[in-house]
């Protein structure tokens, strides 16, 4: 292999998976893939609005099946969190086949421990949570105050065992906390993005302790999700009505496994573990681009750290 080839494979496998780099060149026709992506958007998002209110029906009908077969609440919950899982597998083959941004669950390897845990995510697009939910399956998560006390959306959310985020109230805490046992007790996997929203562009935000704290208390591993978009799409700085040129591709894979017993169950050690792991994998400072240290500048009752 000649030397400049040689070098140039060892930069590439040394350089984090969002290191600086120079951006590609624009190519000629560009804007009118741009332009394209972005008619596809509007179509996808004009027959979800359509289909939307057809959704009640079935759910409706969910509804009286499950009350006329006895279902418990934790089973009528299971069903329903599969149920999502088929949609937004659907979902996420339209935006796939569509071209809008690509995501295939097929290609995940997720090493997950047997019975309960907790995962712990980066947030770099708004897909995110979806793209969980489709990995996990049966699987629950804290959801921003706002987006829960919806009542129809709130309604849902509760039936599936999503529960409601801390607030800006730190009572609100215990809450959280007393509803993760609940379900962490009946065998389901509890998804967190501990930056309580989704990440700067190549970058993280402080880690907040609540997901740590929870496994701590039930004595369930933590797995580390690392999830990469490239180019990014559906961040804070690219809506939905601004896609790249080329199709975005969402990524998730299985950074570690750490289990409370490592550190004592100690959720500040436990978080400054994962956190740095994280850092590490990103390449990033904190969210002004400075190095923060794991451990800094944390409050427990940030507002929604699941869906938001």
């Amino acid at each position: 292999m000649p030397r400049a080839a040689r070098d140039l494979l060892a930069l590439c496998r040394a350089a984090p998976y969002n290191a600086a780099v120079s951006p590609l060149p624009p190519r000629p026709l560009d804007p009118l893939w741009r332009g394209l992506r972005t008619l596809r958007v509007v179509v996808t998002v004009g027959l979800y609005l359509l289909v939307l209110p057809s959704g009640i029906l079935p759910y409706a009908v969910f509804r009286v099946v499950g009350a006329c077969r006895g279902w418990s609440p934790v089973e009528r919950a299971r069903r329903l969190q599969r149920l999502c899982a088929v949609g937004l597998r659907c979902m996420h083959w339209w935006l796939r086949v569509f071209r809008i941004i690509s995501f295939d669950a097929r290609q995940v390897r997720l090493q997950l421990p047997p019975g309960p845990c907790v995962v712990v995510a980066n947030h770099p697009t708004s897909l995110d949570p979806t793209a969980l939910i489709v990995l996990l399956g049966e699987c629950c998560t804290l959801v921003k105050p706002a987006v829960y006390r919806q009542r129809l959306i709130g309604a849902l959310l509760a039936q599936a065992m999503h529960f409601e985020g801390p607030s800006l109230d730190p009572g609100s805490v215990g809450n959280v906390l007393d509803e993760a046992m609940v379900r962490l007790r009946a065998g389901m996997h509890l998804f967190v993005f501990p930056e309580g929203t989704r990440s700067p562009e190549g970058e993280l935000r402080p880690f907040d302790r609540i997901a740590f704290a929870i496994a701590c208390r039930a004595g369930v591993p933590v797995v580390s999700l690392l999830l990469r978009c490239d180019p990014v799409y559906l961040s804070h700085a690219t809506p939905l009505y601004r896609p790249p040129a080329r199709q975005p591709r969402l990524v998730v894979e299985t950074l570690a496994v750490d289990r409370p017993e490592q550190v004592g169950g100690d959720s500040r050690r436990l978080r400054d573990l994962v956190e740095g792991r994280f850092r590490a994998a990103v390449g990033s400072g904190d969210a002004h681009g400075n190095a923060a240290p794991p451990g800094a500048g944390r409050r427990w009752n940030r507002p929604g750290a699941g869906i938001n």
